[in-house]
């Protein structure tokens, strides 16, 4: 997390001193007037021209999830220990997801005046899916080992929301950048119902269910900004980080967007997205979402 955050605060001042140099040359007299073409506004001056301009961007994120779980399955009947902890490891695509995907939203906003914005994110994710995990239990003394099969079916609601409110620390014609602090919040609720056959030929056997959950909420401060390359193409950047009491979490995206005459742009990113430093007794312990997104930008 330490070479993160030197990261970024070296991103954040080299970024400054480019934008800001932009912004001084852009100021200097000269000493014939300037073509018409570069006097007009661009994008950018036109968001900042102390009006009030809001943005609302719909958009599909389908990130590849890298996660590691653990639950603990009660004792099984005649089993002279008290249970067991099962620790999973989950790697699924958009492929594998998508089909077993009950709902799912993704929107985020953008208020702007001057130099201060107010922004949000909100995903909300449905799913449902089986999986059959293999182990072993230990018998009297430790000396037999019970072969042990898992079938699973699970089911994952959770919201992802993010709010954070920014001031644009530097600007030219064609590029900012912004710092911010916000709060991001990410509540897993896992709904896991299982039957455990044990033996070979399945002499033992047991069902339940168990609703492991655990909650990450953390602080976050950032830098975000556009630069672009001409009237309509720029690249887009965002890069985030902070931790809350049972956790660190840290979060970046960057692609292109094509900005139409009449404001609205569309984008294409790839967004990265880890939360890790659970403790060991959380039943997440470590998640990482990553993949491109799709959005389209409207002014309201």
């Amino acid at each position: 997390m330490h070479s993160l955050k030197g990261l970024a605060t070296s991103a954040a001042a080299l970024l400054a001193f480019a934008v800001c140099g932009a912004v001084t040359r852009a100021q200097e007299p000269s000493a014939s007037p300037a073509p018409a073409e570069t006097a007009m506004p661009t994008l950018l001056d036109q968001q900042y021209d102390g009006q009030t301009h809001v943005m609302f961007a719909p958009y599909i994120w389908g990130p590849t999830v890298k996660a590691n779980f653990q639950f603990f399955v009660p004792r099984l009947p005649r089993q002279g220990h008290g249970g067991k902890l099962i620790q999973s490891t989950v790697e699924v695509g958009p492929s594998d997801y998508l089909p077993k995907l009950n709902a799912a939203a993704m929107g985020a906003f953008d208020i702007r005046k001057g130099n201060v914005d107010l922004y949000g994110d909100a995903i909300y994710l449905n799913a449902s899916t089986t999986a059959t995990i293999y182990s072993t239990i230990s018998g009297p003394l430790g000396k037999v080992h019970i072969p042990v099969t898992f079938d699973s079916s699970a089911r994952l609601a959770t919201a992802i929301w993010e709010l954070g409110l920014g001031f644009t620390v530097a600007r030219s014609h064609t590029a900012d950048l912004s710092t911010f602090v916000g709060y991001r919040d990410f509540p897993i609720y896992l709904n896991v119902s299982y039957t455990v056959v044990a033996g070979k030929r399945g002499i033992l056997a047991t069902s339940g269910t168990v609703t492991p959950s655990d909650r990450a909420g953390d602080p976050i401060w950032g830098i975000r900004g556009r630069a672009f390359t001409d009237r309509h193409w720029y690249l887009p950047y965002y890069f985030d980080f902070g931790g809350g009491n049972n956790n660190q979490t840290w979060q970046a995206y960057g692609g292109a967007g094509y900005a139409f005459p009449h404001g609205q742009s569309l984008i294409l990113l790839y967004r990265q997205l880890d939360y890790c430093g659970f403790p060991s007794t959380a039943h997440t312990q470590r998640m990482d979402l990553g993949g491109p997104v799709i959005g389209y930008t409207f002014n309201l």
